[in-house]
């Protein structure tokens, strides 16, 4: 009985898997700086970034193009406008002095998704940056 409901489970995760990698939107970023990310410290780079879009949420990995590691980081929805739009998908970091952490970002259809973060000080500041198409991947 164990070993049915482990399969049937492995069978619904896979097929939740396919569903997600079907949604999935890439788009590349230019990162000129070092930041964290799900408790990961990234180098800066070119990265490719997929939303993935869940009924639980949005997730998003971040993977550095050039050695392929990455991170993959939940996320809650802060902002959703009243009519859809198109706009500039971006990623959103707070840095304080030489440390940046990913606090949000915004699809293309406006809705902006928060990370976790630390507590913004009062020399904090924001860096924005705009994620482009990238269609050769």
């Amino acid at each position: 009985m164990k070993r049915t409901a482990f399969r049937m489970m492995i069978a619904a995760a896979a097929a939740m898997a396919a569903v997600v990698t079907a949604s999935a939107q890439g788009l590349k970023a230019e990162i000129p700086f070092p930041f964290h990310a799900a408790g990961a410290r990234m180098q800066p780079g070119t990265y490719w970034v997929t939303f993935n879009s869940q009924s639980a949420g949005q997730s998003v990995r971040i993977s550095n193009v050039e050695t392929r590691k990455g991170i993959m980081a939940l996320s809650h929805v802060t902002s959703v406008p009243s009519t859809v739009r198109e706009s500039q998908p971006v990623l959103t970091f707070t840095c304080t002095g030489t440390q940046c952490v990913l606090s949000s970002m915004r699809d293309q259809r406006s809705t902006v998704y928060g990370f976790t973060t630390g507590k913004k000080g009062p020399e904090s500041h924001i860096a924005t940056i705009a994620l482009k198409s990238d269609r050769t991947e």
